[in-house]
């Protein structure tokens, strides 16, 4: 028996309350009867069936059904963003950038995302460009920790000790920068 519109629509709103309050395999259950009944097949289902096997982390799931949200809507910044997240898990960090490079493109100075950028580059030893995505987080959030940790990383393995170290207290907490230099916290 075919559901109405009605009750899609009625199920849609039940995954996304199962989604919001974690409840990840339920929400993947009903999403996956939602795409097989629902005609219309939007790209939002696929986003929300994606990102929940991303956090069960069902990396192959969640790549294919990220890619076919991101295939009905290429301008969706969440779902480029995922897709990103997923395959620099599945440590396909060329494909990830990709990904990054366009959620970036939709949400320019998003921290997350350029921090993710900034970690793929690393994790592929470009380190040059690496250390430019971290910068570019310190500039808008001089206080990111993610990006202070990773700075730090950087500069220690090419032998500025000091500056790293610097990095490595400010990303535990420990010091604050601000246009002035640094303040020991």
């Amino acid at each position: 028996m075919k559901n109405t519109n009605d009750e899609i629509i009625i199920k849609k709103k039940q995954a996304l309350f199962l989604f919001k309050n974690s409840s990840f395999n339920k929400a993947i259950d009903l999403l996956n009867q939602i795409i097989l009944e629902d005609e219309e097949k939007d790209s939002m289902s696929f986003f929300l069936l994606g990102t929940s096997y991303l956090y069960e982390r069902n990396l192959e799931m969640a790549e294919k059904n990220l890619k076919i949200s991101i295939e009905q809507n290429k301008n969706y910044y969440n779902s480029n963003h995922n897709l990103g997240v997923t395959l620099q898990l599945k440590e396909n960090f060329e494909e990830a950038l990709v990904s990054f490079k366009k959620a970036l493109e939709l949400k320019p100075k998003n921290l997350g995302t350029l921090n993710h950028i900034a970690e793929c580059h690393e994790r592929n030893k470009s380190f040059e460009d690496a250390k430019k995505y971290y910068n570019n987080v310190i500039e808008i959030d001089p206080n990111n920790k993610i990006a202070s940790k990773g700075l730090a990383r950087i500069l220690i393995k090419f032998g500025f000790h000091k500056q790293g170290l610097d990095y490595f207290q400010k990303s535990a907490g420990l010091i604050r920068f601000s246009k002035e230099g640094f303040k020991i916290i």
